[in-house]
């Protein structure tokens, strides 16, 4: 089961929130690449840590 997610007032459908957690995982599986992530400078540390967030906040949800 998918999470329940909102974006400003709108119940995302099964099939977008299972694309958002899709897309959070590849850009956090990129960000654990060295190269890419450095080339990001500080953003990406920060990237990686608030999507980090989002993506456990997911999992929390689905798992209700």
């Amino acid at each position: 089961m998918e999470a329940t997610i909102t974006i400003d007032g709108h119940t995302l459908t099964v099939g977008q929130s299972m694309s958002v957690r899709v897309t959070i995982t590849a850009f956090l599986m990129e960000l654990n690449d060295k190269e890419f992530a450095e080339s990001l400078g500080q953003i990406g540390i920060h990237y990686h840590a608030r999507l980090t967030e989002v993506l456990r906040l997911i999992h929390e949800e689905s798992v209700r």
